[in-house]
């Protein structure tokens, strides 16, 4: 099993104006574990939920994967979207497009 992380909501922060977005956290006792030790004073639970809760300034995806780092920090994992940006740099939009089509046919066979 890997962290999971759903998202729950966004709010604004009062002074700057950031939009922050929150997601809950699942995964096996000792990821959550592991989740808690990486977050450290940023720990926090939801009050409805009780799950742990992961904030982010970046919207990734309503389902998204977290890793924590070599560095214990946590982090989304963007590998997919960091693929197709570089297609898009290297290629243009159209021929990401086309191999993302692609890529959801093969998957859509194997199933």
């Amino acid at each position: 099993m890997a962290l999971i992380a759903k998202f729950q909501r966004k709010y604004r922060k009062a002074i700057t104006g950031t939009t922050v977005f929150v997601y809950n956290v699942s995964g096996s006792e000792k990821e959550l574990a592991d989740f808690e030790a990486a977050e450290g004073d940023n720990y926090r639970l939801d009050d409805k939920t009780g799950k742990p809760i992961w904030f982010t300034t970046r919207f990734i995806d309503d389902n998204i994967s977290l890793v924590i780092t070599e560095n214990n920090k946590v982090v989304a994992d963007d590998s997919e979207l960091s693929k197709m940006a570089s297609l898009v740099s290297q290629f243009g939009p159209e021929v990401a497009k086309l191999v993302l089509m692609q890529k959801q046919m093969k998957s859509a066979s194997a199933e």
